[in-house]
Order: structure tokens, then C-alpha cells, then sequence
């Protein structure tokens, strides 16, 4: 197997087992489920920390979701496409948030913006060990929020609230709504998100049209 390849593998089941398993998997459970002889590991990482440091850089390295967001057919109903989003953004944060508490973490790994991963559309080894090309004009993740802005593009008059407004709120409650401890267990559907964004919970009282019908057809059935 490349050595690339090798390292990616290694990578995966260590995030792998460290969500199966809620802790910091051991040398030995990596080598077994890997498959490899448990030296192997250390002629691809020189510890047991490298290795858990570049599977958290890893995992928080926001280009695949943007791809992913950049997948949803913008040609769907405007609610289908931010109900694909949010299933996008949920599944990222429970990962998110299964990762830390797995690992101790009381905060995200310190990262860039990550220019040179999205531009490849996935993590790139040492693309956060220095300041990258081009950062210093860039609004941290600004990418991926363009690309999650384009879901909401055309549709400023279906809002009360500028679209971009929409996209925020349903980040802070899909944020909010997918972590247990915040919810109190009682974490939110992907469509409950979006419905309550856009919808609101208030019952719509009815309109003066549907009151008019409601009053002439009791008069109608009073004579």
C-alpha cells in the first residue's frame, strides 16, 4: 500500500473506533481492526499523539462538507434543499461533537482557513502548519458559506429577513438542536429545524378571507 494511502487508512479507523468506542483508541486496537502489525503505525506516524492530532485535523477539515453541500440540486424546492443542508450540517456537528467528548477536546483544534483543501475538495496533509497563500484576505471559511449562500440565491423575496439571515439561523439551531447536552437529549429532525425557521411554531390565525367563508356558510346552514 503508498504510504499515503496507508496513513489515510490508519486515520480512518482511528476515528472510527474512537467514535465506536467513546475514548482514544490504543496502538494495539488500531493495528487489529487495520489489519497491520502494530509497528506499522509508527513507520507512518512517529507517535500515537501525531497520529490523533492529524485524525482531528482530519475530521474537522470543513472541505468535504462543502462539497457535499455543493452537491444539493439547487433546481429542488427551496425547503428540500435547506432540509439537505441541514441533514449535511447535523451529520458534521454529532460527528463533531462524538469526536470531542471521544477525545477530551474542550474546544475545536486551532485551523486555517483551509484554502489549498478546498480547493481540493478534501483534506490536505500540512495544509494548516502555516499561514496559507492568499489567507490574510479571506474570511475564515468564507468559502464554504459562499457555497451555502448559493442554496438561498434568487430567494430573497420568499423572507421577511435577508436570505443570508435564513442560512444563520439555521446553522445557530442546527448547531444547537444537534447537540444532546444542549437539547437535553431531545435533539431536533433535520425538517424540525427548518420548519421552525421558516415557519415559526405561532398557529396562523385565519385570514379574513377564510373568516368571511367560515361566517357566511354558518349562515348558509342557519337558514
Amino acid at each position: 500500500m503508498h504510504p499515503d494511502d496507508r496513513r489515510e487508512s490508519l486515520i480512518g479507523v482511528f476515528l472510527d473506533l474512537a467514535h465506536r468506542e467513546g475514548r482514544p483508541p490504543t496502538t494495539s486496537e488500531i493495528a487489529r481492526e487495520a489489519g497491520v502489525a502494530e509497528g506499522t503505525i509508527f513507520r507512518v506516524f512517529a507517535t500515537k499523539d501525531a497520529l490523533q492530532d492529524e485524525a482531528v485535523q482530519t475530521a474537522f477539515c470543513p472541505a468535504p462538507v462543502r462539497r457535499s453541500i455543493a452537491a444539493i440540486g439547487t433546481d429542488l424546492p427551496l425547503r428540500d434543499r435547506l432540509v439537505a443542508f441541514t441533514t449535511i450540517m447535523q451529520r458534521r456537528f454529532t460527528e463533531v461533537f462524538g469526536l470531542m467528548g471521544a477525545l477530551g477536546l474542550t474546544e475545536p483544534p486551532n485551523r486555517g482557513p483551509h484554502l489549498a483543501c478546498y480547493a481540493a475538495g478534501r483534506h490536505l496533509r500540512g495544509a494548516t502548519d502555516a499561514p496559507e497563500a492568499g489567507a490574510e484576505d479571506c474570511e475564515p471559511h468564507q468559502p464554504l458559506l459562499d457555497t451555502i449562500h448559493q442554496l438561498v440565491l434568487g430567494e430573497s423575496d420568499a423572507f421577511v429577513v435577508p436570505a443570508r439571515d435564513v442560512v444563520h439561523r439555521i446553522r445557530l439551531l442546527c448547531f444547537s438542536g444537534s447537540h444532546p447536552g444542549i437539547a437535553d437529549g431531545r435533539t431536533l429532525t433535520p425538517e424540525e429545524i427548518v420548519d421552525t425557521v421558516l415557519y415559526g411554531v405561532v398557529a396562523r390565525p385565519p385570514t379574513c378571507s377564510t373568516h368571511h367563508a367560515d361566517h357566511t356558510q354558518r349562515k348558509a346552514s342557519a337558514c
